[in-house]
């Protein structure tokens, strides 16, 4: 029987793990935490987002990123729903598409996995931190400080460097590096992006619902539309998640771009503030805007604009060029990138195991019997559950192609 050592007793880790038990191999997990899954409990606030509906091949390029194109065929084929059915689990769909376990809490996925992998027998070793990996003829010896395991064959299912409190903090990438795979640099991603303090501060708390383009020297890089928070130092919301994985690789060559009015084109825009100076120029410059914005944000552009907010708005807006500024404000309002969110903040990775190093089978191209699923491997997806519908899907993948087992004979079991 052969021996297969899966470590990190994450998302991808157990699908590895139950996978490869499922092809009839003997598996231990070794997870570095006292206990498996607790990144699963975080995500989606705790509901899990495990997969999405809104998905098809064609907008693979779109939702994921990095150097490892052969997921594209991977996930073409993985249908979550199916995949957590056949441990009783049922799931749910948003409006968005988003797909949750019915229960609607984390603790229903984890433990459906963790109930399936004890019942095809695989062995959980928590507390396991592993140092070093080395091949000895056709046998591995994993390193975990002082204690040693031997394999037939290694999955690496340990993550990125997101979230480091649930263990993964990308201590293995200098270890896998070290055997001579290509490291893509770590960076956060799916998280806030971090402006001028001096504008935003005054903003915390507030939300306005925009269009926010990523700019780079006066090209729009992507566009992303939803709700936008404002925090003490940083510009947060899924849609800015979305282009967080740009201002980490661009950095202050970047500006996010916020269209507050995007249902209106710029002389629709224009058409509504003048009729706006009409209805309201009597009143006091800040009651101008709060028919579109929440009142402090209006002061802010307001201010912007004319350094001050008191008095009324048609003293504080004397000309057209005035409006038109106010107009170009709402339309293209920016934000420069100030630096990278810490990756305590990130719910991704970007970069790790370059796809050049990895078969499409997962498999290392350097050296022999070793498989790569999940956050580790360089491809991130956008919020909406595509990073969870990976590391499902890669896992279950890798599991069964360290066994050599095909979908029919895992079907059969």
């Amino acid at each position: 029987m052969k021996h297969i050592a899966v470590i990190g007793g994450g998302a991808s880790g157990l699908s590895a793990a139950i996978a490869a038990a499922e092809c009839g191999a003997q598996v231990t997990v070794l997870e570095r935490l006292p206990r498996v899954g607790k990144k699963i409990l975080l995500t989606g606030n705790g509901r899990c987002n495990l997969g999405t509906r809104d998905y098809a091949p064609e907008q693979f390029a779109a939702r994921f990123h990095g150097s490892f194109s052969a997921a594209r065929n991977l996930l073409a084929e993985f249908d979550a729903d199916a995949y957590f059915r056949r441990f009783g689990l049922l799931t749910r769909t948003d409006s968005a598409g988003r797909m949750y376990p019915y229960s609607n809490t984390a603790a229903s996925v984890l433990d459906a996995l963790r109930f399936a992998a004890e019942q095809r027998g695989v062995e959980f070793r928590c507390g396991m931190q592993v140092t070093d990996l080395r091949r000895k003829g056709d046998v591995w010896q994993i390193i975990c400080g002082n204690t040693s395991v031997s394999a037939d064959a290694v999955i690496a299912a340990a993550g990125g460097s997101a979230a480091p409190a649930c263990g993964t903090d990308g201590n293995l990438l200098p270890v896998l590096q070290k055997l001579g795979h290509s490291i893509v640099p770590a960076l956060p991603a799916l998280c806030p992006v971090p402006t001028d303090a001096a504008r935003v501060k005054p903003l915390a708390g507030m939300r306005v619902q925009a269009a926010v383009t990523a700019m780079l020297h006066g090209k729009a890089l992507k566009t992303e539309r939803g709700e936008v928070q404002f925090t003490a130092g940083a510009l947060s919301g899924i849609c800015v998640f979305n282009l967080s994985r740009l201002a980490a690789i661009h950095g202050s060559d970047m500006e996010l771009s916020l269209d507050l009015l995007p249902d209106l084109d710029a002389a629709q825009a224009a058409d509504y503030l003048r009729m706006l100076m009409q209805q309201r120029g009597h009143l006091a410059g800040n009651e101008l805007l709060t028919g579109v914005l929440p009142r402090r944000v209006g002061e802010t552009l307001l201010k912007q604009i004319c350094g001050k907010i008191s008095g009324e708005a048609h003293t504080l807006l004397r000309a057209g060029a005035d409006i038109q500024r106010l107009c170009t404000l709402l339309k293209d309002w920016r934000f420069p990138v100030a630096g990278t969110a810490a990756f305590t903040q990130a719910q991704v990775t970007a970069g790790g195991v370059s796809g050049r190093s990895l078969r499409n089978d997962l498999s290392s191209r350097i050296v022999p019997e070793l498989y790569f699923c999940g956050e580790l491997i360089d491809i991130d997806g956008d919020c909406g559950g595509y990073n969870l519908m990976w590391a499902w899907c890669s896992g279950d993948f890798a599991g069964r192609r360290a066994c050599g087992c095909n979908s029919a004979q895992l079907r059969s079991r």
